[in-house]
């Protein structure tokens, strides 16, 4: 599967937001996450990594 698990970090500190996501969409500083089952999360912030090796995505707080 594709799936992604999303991260954000503030301070060099990570933390998990999401799991499951295989969708993003990107508004400025607006970015929406959804989920496998159409779940949403929104997060303020910039997207500061995408690994596609280890299905993460790092949102960086700004």
């Amino acid at each position: 599967m594709c799936e992604s698990s999303v991260l954000i970090e503030k301070e060099g500190e990570r933390e998990l937001l999401m799991e499951d996501v295989v969708h993003v969409e990107v508004d400025g500083e607006d970015i929406k996450l959804m989920g496998i089952l159409g779940e949403t999360q929104n997060a303020k912030g910039r997207i500061k990594e995408i690994n596609l090796m280890k299905h993460t995505i790092v949102i960086e707080i700004v």
